[in-house]
Parts: structure tokens; sequence; C-alpha cells
């Protein structure tokens, strides 16, 4: 319920309160604003959080988001309110690969400096590669509308073995359609840059913990709490500004100084200010959750690993829950949990070496619309955080940051919303 309806001068309207709206929030309270934040849930955090599950009796994350120390937007809002410590980065730092149906496996573990020397060596070479399907990296340096697909060549064991996995745990979409200038972008500011940039960092206690709990504490300190339940239903503009905004069935008439920062998913935006460009193509996302007794390590006692020819994608291993993420799941989310189950449990239980004849305990989540389709044609639609409108701005992990549609990408659009209003 909203507690405040009463506009007062040089406020800031913040709508949604998932990563990039705490972030815009947090940013916007550092630079002294006032600052009013709404959220349509009963919970903040969007799709980055954890939740006490009623059927395998842990807290587990919505999602699987794998951080790595070349985010530097997300170390920034990390240290904005005081949450550093709840990561912890995995060390040595080194990439686990299973190949389920080749039956092989590998490591990749980044150099210590910028070159990565390791590809000068055939032993630690992802398997059936050579030194020239290492050197076509660099196509993707001057990309602009081509897909992955299209400067790789998807014949050969690399795509498969790496693009492929790369795409879609980065873009959420297949390396046949996705993106290889966004790719490039991920790929300039983390493993291309070496080890330093490279290390994943991991939750310690859970995404909420990690990333909200403590954006919410420190807004709350500063009179700025999200106000939960409570939802955009109109907005209404005059000229080159908007002049008011309707928040369930209450009106806020907007004074000049007003400003207003929309971190909305695209379609819900659309619906609101249909002349905003935004992107219409979405992907899917499962995670699938099992709970074991007496739970083995996985491979090289690594905290995750990437599977090749499997549907399971990256396996994770919290305590006694292994967590699967399956993106570019549009398929696959069409199953029934239970037929999701079946096929990815016997995947895992080939990984660590468990009975797959009976699944145990099981949580399957789907987000049919987890992000946009990170292709071409659709990052072109992606909006600009500035718009038409001089009080409005746009924030959110689709919108035009040049960054893929990550956690980094919602925490920087956050951080660059709150940099454009008016002092």
């Amino acid at each position: 319920m909203v507690e405040n309806f009463q506009s007062k001068s040089g406020k800031v309207y913040i709508v949604g309160a998932g990563i990039a709206g705490l972030s815009a929030a947090v940013a916007c309270v550092k630079k002294g604003h006032n600052v009013s934040l709404f959220e349509a849930a009963r919970h903040a955090g969007g799709r980055c959080r954890s939740f006490e599950d009623s059927v395998l009796e842990r807290v587990i994350d919505n999602g699987n988001h794998l951080i790595l120390s070349g985010n530097y937007n997300i170390k920034q809002y990390l240290k904005g309110i005081n949450a550093t410590g709840n990561f912890e980065p995995v060390d040595p730092v080194r990439f686990e690969f299973v190949d389920l149906d080749a039956g092989i496996s590998w490591s990749l573990t980044p150099s210590a400096g910028r070159f990565p020397w390791w590809i000068l060596q055939p032993s630690k070479r992802i398997p059936g590669t050579s030194l020239g399907d290492y050197l076509a990296l660099s196509k993707l340096k001057s990309a602009n509308d081509e897909t992955v697909a299209n400067l790789i060549d998807p014949t050969q064991p690399i795509f498969e073995r790496f693009w492929q996995p790369l795409c879609r745990a980065v873009l959420n979409t297949d390396a046949s359609e996705g993106s290889a200038a966004t790719i490039w972008t991920m790929l300039s500011q983390t493993l291309l840059q070496g080890r330093k940039a490279s290390c994943p960092m991991l939750a310690k206690d859970g995404l909420s913990a990690a990333l909200v709990d403590p954006a919410v504490n420190y807004l709350t300190t500063y009179n700025a709490a999200p106000q939960y339940s409570t939802r955009l239903r109109a907005i209404d503009s005059s000229g080159d500004r908007v002049g008011s905004i309707t928040l369930n069935d209450q009106k806020i008439e907007l004074d000049p100084q007003d400003q207003l920062i929309l971190a909305l998913p695209p379609y819900e935006l659309s619906e609101l200010l249909p002349d905003i460009t935004v992107p219409t193509g979405t992907r899917a996302i499962v995670n699938v959750h099992f709970r074991l007794d007496d739970p083995p390590n996985l491979p090289n006692g690594a905290p995750f690993v990437g599977l090749v020819g499997s549907t399971a994608q990256w396996l994770f291993k919290r305590g006694d829950v292994f967590s699967v993420t399956i993106s570019a799941a549009d398929e696959l989310a069409k199953k029934t949990n239970d037929e999701i189950a079946v096929i990815i449990w016997p995947e895992i239980a080939k990984v660590i070496g468990r009975d797959d004849g009976t699944i145990p305990l099981v949580r399957v989540i789907k987000e049919q619309r987890a992000t946009i389709a990170q292709t071409p044609e659709q990052n072109h639609r992606r909006p600009d955080s500035s718009t038409k409108w001089q009080n409005l701005f746009l924030a959110g992990d689709w919108t035009n940051t040049g960054l893929p549609a990550t956690i980094e990408s919602a925490v920087y659009s956050g951080q660059k919303a709150a940099d454009l209003l008016k002092k």
C-alpha cells in the first residue's frame, strides 16, 4: 500500500523495484534526490531474488545468475550499499565443462594477463579445437548486425563447446541468432581481460541476501523504501512532459521539478507508452532444482559446471540442492514440470554418478519472458534511457545500455537513468 501520494517539489518517482529500479533509487539517493519507489509485486528484486521453497524446504534462487569480477557496475552498486562481502570469488578461477554426448570433460583456465596463453597449448584447449578456432574470435570485434553463427563456423566443435554455451548463458539466445556484437562486449570486459576480470562471484546466501535486501535496507534508511503492491496504471503527458501518473487508483500530479524513472519490463512499458519502440521478442529460461540426500561433489569440486550435448546447460551445487539452468528454452518451457524433470534428472545423475531411476525432490521454475531475444534485430529496438518527455527516463536490462541483458546491464541502466536527471 502506498503510504504517501502527496507530491513534493523535486521528487523522483521510480516505478519498478527490480535490480534496475533498485540501482536507480540507490544512485538517486546518493545524489541527494527525494525518492519514492513503487513496486507492483509484494517483494523487490524482480527476476533476481530468493525465496523459501515449500517443496524442497530450502531457500533457492529464482534462477541462476553468474556474476564475474569484471562486472564493474555491479561492483560499484555493491560498494554503494555496503554489500561487497556478500559474494565469494571462485578460487582457482576455472570453468569446468562436461560433454555428456561425447563422454569427455575439460577445464578452461583464464591466463593471468590479457593474452590467453593457454590457447597455445593443445592440452589446455577445448577438445577438438585448433589454434585457428580461437584466432577467429577477432572477427567479432568489428561485428555490427551479424549473428555469432555468421562469423564462427557452426560445424566446428568449438561452436557447440564454447560459443553455444556462452551465447545461451549471456544472451539467453541461441548462437545461430545471437548478436555477435553483444557477445564481443561481454568478452572484452571480462574473459578477454584475463583472470582478474573473469573470476566468478557467487552469492554466499542467495541473490536476495546479496543484491536485493542490502539495497532495500539502504533505501529504508533514507526514507525511500519500496512501496509494494502498487501498480502503475496510467501515464498522462502534455507536450514534452509527463503531467501525471496513476498508481493503483490514485492519480499523482507531477510538479514542474518532479521526474520519473520507469524500470519496467518492455511489454508493460509498451502498454503504457506505445510511442516508445521496445524489443518484442523474448526468450524463456527454465530452472530445475533437485534436493539430494548425501549430495556428492561436482567434477573437480567445482561449484558449477557447464554441460554440453544435453538439454541441461549449467549445473550449480549449493549445499544439498543442485540447480540446473536451461536458457533459450521456449520449447522446453511448453512441457509440464513432470516432463521436464524426467528429461533433466538422468543428465544430472550421469554427471554426479547417481541412479537415474528415482527422481529426487524437485522444483521446476519457468520464466516464459525471462529476457529479450538478443538478436541484432531486437537490439535495434532497445530504447535509450532518455525519452521525448523531458522528465521521463527509462531503466531496465533491456534498454540500450550497450551490454547484454544481464544483471550488469540492469544495474548500469539504473545508474545511467539517475545520471540523466535534471538537477
